[in-house]
C-alpha cells in the first residue's frame, strides 16, 4: 500500500512514485530466515482454488509478461472460471443516478471483453469465489444504500446466466472467502449494517458524530462478526459452522494444500467498524473436520534493534507498542504452509515496517523470510531506513505452476535526496520489480520487470497458470505536482 508519512517541516517522506527500479540483490539483515523446507509450491489464493500439482521436475525459468488492453474501466472484481476465462464485475457511477454494475467475460486467449448478465442488483464488498465444478458464486456486500446484503448468486458460463441461490444465515459485508476442496464455500466475518446511519445495538451513529474535529478516529457505527458459515453447491443452501476467535472484516482466507483454511488480518480499529485490536495481527486456521477455527502461533516480533543498527547512526527508532494498521495477503503453498508478502506494520505520522513471513503448518509457527523494510520519520528529521530494501506492502503475489512466489510490483528501495531549499527529501517511488520466492530453497531472486511501475495492485492466478496483476496505481512523483493513475493490467505467463 502506499503511504504518506507526516513529518517535521524539514523533512518530508513520500511513497510511491512511477520510477523504474531494479531488484535489488537480497542482503542479510537481521531476520532470522527458517530452514530449507522440502520441495514445495503453492497454490492459487481462494479466489482461484486448485487442486495442488506435484512438484515441477524442470528447472525454473522466467516468464514474460503480455499486456491486457481489453481495461477500458478499472476492474476491482475478477473471478476466474474453469474454462480459463474471468469474469470481471465493476461498478458504473454516472453523476447524479444510483451505480450499476458491468459485468464482462475476459478471454486471455485473444484479450477480450464481451458483456455479459449482470447480477440483479448493485452491490459492493461482497465474496466473489469460483465454484469446482466451473461456475462462480458471489454473496453478501452493501447495496447503495449502504444496507448489508444476504443473497447469493451463482454464475454459470455456460449459459450466460445468473441464479439466485440460498440466503446467508447473517446479511454480511466484507467478509472472507475461500473454497473448500471438498467444493463447499467457506465464508466468514466481516459486518452488517442497514443503512448509512446503523441503529444496532450499541453502537454510535455516524450522523450524530461532530463534524470539524480534524484527524481523530472514527466512532463505530457497527461491530465485526466472527461467525461463520458453508455453502453446500449441491443443495444452494448455507449452514453454520463454528465461530472464528476473533470477529474480523476485510481479512484475507486461503485454503492450504491439506484442505484446511488460513484466515488472516482485518480493519483496524477506529474506522467505523469496531474491532479486537488483536483481530488485525493475528491468523486463524479452520479445520473443515472439526469445524472449528484455532489459533497460529504469534506473528514474529519486529527486530527493533536489528533494523536500528542497519540505519543512520541516531536515526529515529521504531516505534514501540502494537502498530495502529497491519496489512497482508496470505498465499498457500504447497508443503501446507503459506507465506504473508509485505506483511506491514503502520504508526500513524510516525513511520512504517514492511517484511514477509512463512507459516510452517507442522509447528504452527511464523518467521520472517527476505529483507525488512523500514521508514520512520518522527520525532527528529534523521530518518530510519535501509538502503537497498524495497517496499513489498504494495505488492501483488501468487502462486505459480512451479511452485514458486510471484511477487510483482511495490515500492522500491528508499532514496534520498535534496529538495529546492536543500532540505532532505526521502522518496520511495513505486517499481516496475518483480521477485520470485522459492519456497523449497528459501531464496529469492529477481524477475522479468512490470511494463509499468506499479502498487496496490493484486494478483489472480488463472486456469492456465499464468498470473493477472490488475487493479494497480502508477503514481507520478513530485514534492509539487504528486498524481495517480490507475495502472495497466498485466498477465504474467510461466
Amino acid at each position: 500500500m502506499n503511504r504518506s508519512l507526516a513529518v517535521v517541516a524539514v523533512v518530508a517522506i513520500v511513497v510511491t512514485g512511477c520510477q523504474t527500479s531494479a531488484t535489488p540483490s537480497p542482503a542479510a539483515t537481521s531476520n532470522t530466515s527458517p530452514p530449507a523446507a522440502t520441495p514445495a509450491g503453492s497454490v492459487p489464493p481462494s479466489v482461484a482454488v486448485v487442486t495442488p500439482a506435484p512438484p515441477s521436475q524442470t528447472p525454473a525459468k522466467a516468464g514474460h509478461w503480455v499486456g491486457v488492453t481489453a481495461d477500458e474501466e478499472p476492474v476491482d472484481n475478477r473471478i476466474a472460471l474453469g474454462d480459463g476465462r474471468v469474469l470481471n464485475i465493476r461498478a458504473s457511477q454516472v453523476e447524479e443516478q444510483p451505480p450499476t454494475l458491468v459485468t464482462q467475460l475476459w478471454d486471455p486467449a485473444t484479450d477480450k471483453n464481451r458483456d455479459t448478465p449482470s447480477l440483479p442488483s448493485y452491490r459492493e464488498q461482497f465474496v466473489g469465489l469460483p465454484l469446482a465444478d466451473g461456475r462462480a458464486l458471489v454473496t453478501g456486500g452493501l447495496n447503495d444504500k449502504r444496507q448489508s446484503f444476504s443473497s447469493t448468486y451463482i454464475y454459470d458460463p455456460k449459459t450466460e446466466s445468473w441464479t439466485k441461490s440460498g440466503l446467508l444465515g447473517i446479511a454480511r459485508t466484507a467478509a472472507a472467502g475461500a473454497v473448500l476442496r471438498d467444493g463447499r464455500v467457506l465464508v466468514m466475518g466481516g459486518y452488517f449494517v442497514n443503512g448509512p446511519t446503523s441503529t444496532t445495538p450499541g453502537t454510535v451513529r455516524l450522523a450524530a458524530f461532530h463534524p470539524g474535529f480534524a484527524d481523530v478516529d472514527i466512532p463505530p457505527y457497527t461491530n465485526a462478526l466472527a461467525t461463520a458459515e458453508i455453502f453446500d453447491p449441491s443443495s444452494g443452501t448455507w449452514s453454520p459452522t463454528g465461530p472464528m476467535v476473533y470477529a474480523r472484516s476485510e481479512a484475507d482466507a486461503v485454503t492450504m494444500a491439506d484442505g484446511r483454511v488460513l484466515v488472516f488480518g482485518s480493519t483496524a480499529p477506529g474506522n467505523g467498524i469496531e474491532v479486537d485490536g488483536n483481530a488485525q495481527r493475528t491468523a486463524e486456521i479452520f479445520d473443515p473436520a472439526t469445524g472449528k477455527f484455532t489459533l497460529t502461533g504469534p506473528l514474529p516480533p519486529i527486530d527493533r534493534a536489528g533494523l536500528q543498527a542497519q540505519g543512520k547512526k541516531g536515526a529515529n527508532p521504531v516505534p514501540e507498542g502494537e502498530s495502529t494498521w497491519t496489512t497482508g495477503h496470505p498465499v498457500a503453498l504447497r508443503d501446507g504452509g503459506a507465506v504473508i508478502i509485505g506483511l506491514s506494520d503502520s504508526w500513524k505520522h510516525e513511520g512504517d515496517v514492511s517484511r514477509s513471513v512463512r507459516y510452517d503448518p507442522s509447528t504452527n509457527a511464523w518467521s520472517e523470510i527476505g529483507q525488512t523494510w523500514v521508514s520512520v520519520g518522527e520525532p527528529t528529521p534523521n530518518v530510519l531506513y535501509i538502503k537497498g530494501v524495497p517496499d513489498l506492502s504494495g505488492s501483488a503475489s501468487a502462486s505459480l505452476p512451479d511452485g514458486r512466489v510471484l511477487i510483482a510490483g511495490g515500492s522500491g528501495p528508499t532514496v534520498e535526496t535534496k529538495q529546492a531549499d536543500g532540505t532532505p527529501f526521502y522518496d520511495n517511488e513505486s517499481t516496475d520489480a518483480v521477485q520470485y520466492y522459492d519456497p523449497a530453497a528459501n531464496a529469492w531472486t529477481a524477475g522479468p520487470n512490470l511494463p509499468q511501475p506499479q502498487a496496490g495492485g493484486r494478483a489472480l492466478t488463472l486456469a492456465d497458470g499464468s498470473v493477472l496483476v490488475y487493479a494497480g496505481t502508477a503514481c507520478t512523483l513530485d514534492p509539487d505536482n504528486y498524481e495517480c493513475v490507475p495502472a495497466t493490467s498485466e498477465r504474467y505467463v510461466p
